[in-house]
Order: C-alpha cells, then sequence, then structure tokens
C-alpha cells in the first residue's frame, strides 16, 4: 500500500481523476465527494460528512466502526497482495479517503499523483 497526503490549496473549479488511467470520476465540480468510480477506483469516503462509496465494494463497508481510515486499513491489510493506492485530502475540516488498484505498478512520485488527481476545471 502507498499512501499520499494532499492538502488543496485551489477552492475553485476542478475535477477528479484515476492517477493511473487518466480517467475522470464523477463529482461536483467544487466537492470532493465521488459519486461513481471510473479507471481503478475502489471506493471513497468522507471521514467527517459521513459520504461513503464503496465503488460497489460491499467488503469494506463491513470495516467501518469508528472511522474511515480504520476501515480502509483492514480493507488494505486483506488485500495486501494488491497494489492499492490510498490518497487522502485534507480540505478544510474534513478528510477523504479514496482508492485505488495499481495494476501496472506504476511508479509516481506523490506529486504526480496529486497533479493526476485533482485537475483544475478553467
Amino acid at each position: 500500500m502507498k499512501k499520499v497526503v494532499i492538502k488543496p490549496k485551489n477552492s475553485g473549479r476542478f475535477s477528479l481523476h484515476c492517477p493511473f488511467t487518466n480517467e475522470i470520476l464523477d463529482n461536483e465540480s467544487i466537492s470532493f465527494e465521488i459519486y461513481e468510480g471510473a479507471g481503478n477506483y475502489i471506493f471513497s469516503m468522507c471521514e467527517d460528512c459521513m459520504f461513503f462509496d464503496a465503488g460497489n465494494n460491499a467488503e469494506i463497508e463491513k470495516y467501518w466502526r469508528d472511522s474511515a481510515i480504520e476501515a480502509v486499513e483492514k480493507f488494505v491489510l486483506n488485500h495486501k497482495d494488491e497494489n492499492i493506492l490510498v490518497i487522502e485530502v485534507l480540505y478544510k475540516d474534513e478528510t477523504y479517503l479514496y482508492g485505488f488498484l495499481n495494476e501496472e505498478n506504476i511508479e509516481l512520485s506523490d506529486e504526480e499523483i496529486e497533479k493526476r488527481f485533482i485537475k483544475e476545471i478553467r
């Protein structure tokens, strides 16, 4: 598992993308909530606003007890044979977690993951 923490600076319009396939994820242009995934997307959840989308993955939901990060850690532990990228976005007073499969074992720096994941809309 690789985990990247992102603290976005801009609060303008943006789109979210799978960092491995560049496919756009379904979100509102000012929200980090993902409504439908694409590419190698597995899940997203918001720690503070209780938004949860397991990307048709019912397994992660059963790990949810006290916090999203605990559920993610348990899920990843049970899938340690898979190369899972976890992106944690700290935005204002909310924490969002996203999971993606790195099926091709692509080596990306934290900065490159951030550039590929969040793209400003002009």
